[in-house]
């Protein structure tokens, strides 16, 4: 599932440039870049030879733009006093320096802390606060997306053949065609409600690899509110 309404998605690589194709019931084949992810939204009839040659046509652009993605980045994304959500919560961020060897994240009051040792460059800051975030939501991930799973196993009867979590860059989850789910680490920042609405999203692809009526039926069916979760996320 992607952050907005999409049907299913592929990853591929052709040529150096990594990219994330989306089949949607529209006409023509659109390439979308954001935050460096390559994503091709195309009909569903598209052969991967027909998108792997639009790729190619467009390789120049598609260059230079993550080229340009890539320097905006270099600007500060956390800083004292940013807000980072987890399970929906916000909590103020607060980088400390410390001399301590192990870098180390953990959550006090309404404060998440990112405690950094003090030899570390600080053009490097960005990075390792990142990275520990990302072990942050990565580790509570491993903690909350298998209870959900069990819990939606015993209410609908379905259960992926697999289950892994990663940092997806384009989607909330994933449903291979042999029966595999994969859920996006990051969404751990949004309410436990949200993250139990895109795995039983995934669920319900193990029945109907689709967004038919019939999919969307089995969803309202095991979450009545599930628009809510829905509204939550594109937020």
């Amino acid at each position: 599932m992607k952050y907005k309404n999409q049907t299913l998605a592929e990853h591929h690589i052709t040529g150096n440039i990594e990219y994330t194709i989306i089949y949607k019931k529209i006409k023509n084949t659109y390439i979308q870049i954001k935050d460096g992810v390559v994503i091709v939204k195309t009909p569903k009839h598209s052969t991967l030879n027909y998108i792997e040659n639009i790729i190619n046509s467009k390789k120049e652009w598609i260059t230079q733009k993550l080229i340009e993605q890539s320097k905006n980045k270099n600007e500060k994304k956390y800083q004292n006093g940013n807000i980072i959500k987890v399970l929906g919560k916000p909590y103020i961020l607060k980088i400390l320096y410390t001399l301590d060897k192990r870098n180390q994240i953990y959550i006090e009051n309404k404060y998440i802390y990112c405690k950094l040792n003090n030899t570390l460059y600080k053009n490097d800051e960005q990075i390792h606060i990142k990275k520990l975030i990302d072990k942050y939501y990565k580790y509570i991930a491993t903690q909350e997306i298998p209870s959900v799973m069990e819990d939606l196993k015993q209410r609908t009867g379905f259960a992926p053949i697999e289950c892994n979590i990663k940092n997806l860059k384009a989607t909330w989850g994933i449903c291979s065609s042999n029966k595999k789910i994969t859920i996006n680490q990051n969404l751990m920042a949004y309410s436990r409600h949200a993250i139990e609405y895109v795995c039983l999203h995934e669920i319900c692809h193990l029945k109907y690899m689709n967004h038919s009526k019939n999919f969307w039926n089995m969803v309202e069916h095991y979450m009545p509110d599930y628009k809510l979760a829905k509204k939550e996320l594109k937020e």
